[in-house]
């Protein structure tokens, strides 16, 4: 008696759904030239057996392409098409061909920057009352990414993978610079990448002792100092008027008449949640501006202060991602201890008391012209 095979056949063989045909391939050697925060399964926590993922790299990849195309009229079906949906897969395929091993920073020791600029960057990963800190893993360290796509998307797939490389990184707080990344062969220059985003300005100074570590630091540094203005040197003063506005909305006394119309928190234009915390008696509990947003109570900053790698120079760099609409972005001022919020303000786009800001209407324009009085060259 024939078997069902015998009587109709074998069936065709199909292609792998990982490798299916007529695929173009690249292997590149990637260096995490800056300390890496997280990356692993556990949000936060660095793997030390798998420290790079491919979900991880395409999310990347997602991104910046994504950031390379907003003026796209199909960018949201080229996307889906490219990188994939909740219906249909994704045509780019990647894999790591080669696992790196990697050292630790301990968050115990203040990851061995003791008060740095750098510790401004991995502050959220240092132990407090509530959290034992994480870890994050040392510098240095390269691994083989092995990308394979349809040659129709060849275009796509350059642009995003030099975008994430050149302005991205690996990991968590790559945004202030954390797994910040390098290598030899880029398949676009940055300039291609630059032409190809114009609503994205790249700052860049080349700092002393051209590396990555110190390209990093420095503009970490020039971040962290336009941030925390002080009247009057380290513990003075802050030159912004954030805390005097929550003076104002929890009706406590402000001390000194403020430079800037109350209420305004400029600084929300860098990025939130801000939690503010006071000190003395009379003096509003800890306090934590959000965005007003759906479902969500952080907004991304569009700063990225990194360092970037181009043909073998370390650059300090600053990258303004495009911001248009954060001026429509409502503020909520949540007071933590306990939880009451306490009004939603139209954010307002105002002179800080930052010295530089008196000829800019809003924190990042300002930043703009701090880094530049300091040498930055667009």
């Amino acid at each position: 008696m024939q078997s069902l095979t015998e009587k109709l056949g074998a069936p065709p063989e199909l292609p792998s759904a990982k490798n299916p045909p007529s695929l173009r391939e690249v292997s590149l050697n990637i260096t995490v030239s800056t300390p890496m925060a997280g990356g692993g399964v556990i949000a936060g926590v660095v793997d030390g057996k798998r420290p790079v993922r491919v979900p991880s790299i395409k999310g990347h990849m997602r991104y910046w392409w994504r950031m390379m195309n907003l003026n796209r009229p199909d960018k949201d079906e080229r996307e889906s098409e490219i990188f994939g949906s909740t219906k249909n897969p994704g045509k780019v395929y990647a894999d790591i061909l080669r696992q790196p091993g990697i050292s630790l920073r301990y968050s115990n020791n203040k990851f061995g920057f003791n008060n740095g600029p750098e510790i401004y960057a991995l502050f959220s990963l240092l132990p407090n009352k509530k959290d034992p800190g994480k870890n994050i893993a040392g510098e240095g360290f390269t691994f083989t990414l092995n990308i394979k796509y349809p040659q129709e998307y060849h275009d796509d797939v350059s642009l995003a993978l030099s975008a994430w490389i050149y302005l991205g990184g690996l990991g968590s707080r790559t945004r202030r610079g954390c797994g910040s990344l390098s290598c030899d062969d880029v398949p676009l220059s940055l300039g291609d990448v630059l032409k190809s985003a114009p609503y994205i300005t790249l700052w860049r100074k080349i700092p002393g002792g051209s590396s990555a570590m110190s390209a990093w630091s420095y503009a970490v540094q020039c971040y962290r100092d336009y941030r925390q203005q002080k009247e009057g040197g380290r513990f003075g003063r802050s030159k912004w008027p954030e805390a005097d506005s929550i003076r104002l909305l929890t009706g406590k006394p402000i001390k000194t008449p403020a430079r800037s119309p109350l209420p305004s928190f400029p600084r929300a234009a860098l990025g939130m949640p801000i939690i503010f915390h006071f000190k003395g008696g009379g003096q509003p509990k800890d306090t934590e501006i959000k965005p007003d947003i759906k479902d969500s109570s952080r907004m991304a900053s569009p700063v990225i202060t990194k360092a970037l790698c181009d043909n073998g120079t370390w650059y300090s760099a600053v990258i303004i991602l495009p911001h248009d609409d954060i001026s429509k972005i409502e503020l909520k001022h949540v007071n933590n201890t306990p939880i009451i919020p306490m009004k939603s303000e139209k954010y307002k786009q105002c002179n800080s008391m930052a010295d530089v800001m008196y000829r800019q209407s809003d924190a990042i324009s300002g930043f703009e012209e701090y880094i530049s009085i300091k040498g930055w060259k667009k």
